[in-house]
């Protein structure tokens, strides 16, 4: 995995379970890592961790859904490494809850961290990757709820939803920069956002009788993917949505939720096949 032995890769919410797990396995491929998130304290756990393997990093506390914190961060980058071969924009933000009773903040929230935060990457990355003239690749993080109603995700579906059609159109746009752009879609991966529901285990049963690999997902399987459709193995794919999701979406959406549709009103609860 010596993919990026001279290059340079940029992985956004970095603090989190996927974005330490991609950090991690950039770095072991080689590359000179940039990893941001708003969460500086933990992201700079992340960072030693990443020090003490024996990569280079370089760690910058960004909110991505600030235009004046973006361009700093990829000011930041240029300083340092001089080019930006690869991005994982990983970063994202959910909240479970009823789009009827869901204030306007937390539904602009997902707004501003998802689409207006991912483009502000993407194209902070993109510009950088231009002006090096030797092409890259991003990799944008959306969900299976980006193509699938997830009850009680909505915000978070049509915000990723959106990430979809705009790694669509960046693919269209920056080839002509030697830039792919490809969709990562995953399906129940076992983080600290879904840490509430898999903790019932008529939950964590009920996910697992509908994933046909037998096992949910974990950070890694995501890490690897990201890395290799930046990597010069995937040099032939860009504008791809690619499921990873245990084949879980085979046979419908696994719901996280449920309710009794013959009941007017009906309550929702957290979905079980009991």
């Amino acid at each position: 995995m010596g993919d990026f032995i001279g290059k340079t890769a940029l992985i956004t919410g970095a603090a989190g379970d996927i974005g330490a797990a991609a950090a991690a396995a950039f770095a072991r491929a080689g590359a000179k890592v940039v990893i941001t998130d708003r969460r500086g304290d933990e992201m700079d756990a992340v960072a030693a961790a990443l020090g003490a393997s024996g990569a280079e990093v370089m760690s910058h506390a960004c909110d991505q859904t600030d235009p004046e914190a973006v361009a700093a961060l990829f000011e930041a980058v240029r300083s340092r490494f001089g080019r930006l071969d690869a991005a994982f924009l990983n970063a994202g933000y959910g909240r479970y809850g009823a789009l009827i009773d869901l204030p306007f903040d937390q539904w602009r929230k997902h707004v501003e961290v998802n689409l207006n935060g991912g483009f502000l990457m993407a194209q902070g990355a993109a510009r950088l990757m231009r002006d090096g003239g030797r092409g890259g690749a991003i990799v944008m993080n959306a969900s299976t709820a980006a193509t699938n109603i997830c009850d009680l995700l909505g915000a978070y579906a049509a915000s990723k939803s959106g990430v979809r059609m705009l790694a669509k159109s960046l693919a269209s746009e920056l080839g002509v920069h030697r830039i792919r752009v490809n969709l990562v879609l995953p399906g129940v991966i076992e983080t600290a956002m879904t840490k509430s529901l898999l903790d019932d285990p008529a939950v964590r049963a009920d996910a697992l009788s509908n994933t046909p690999v037998g096992r949910l997902g974990a950070p890694e399987d995501i890490a690897r993917l990201a890395v290799f459709l930046c990597g010069d193995e995937a040099g032939y794919v860009t504008g791809a949505e690619i499921l990873i999701d245990g084949g879980q979406t085979l046979h419908g959406y696994p719901r996280w939720f449920s309710s009794d549709y013959a009941q007017p009103g009906g309550e929702w609860t957290p979905h079980t096949q009991g």
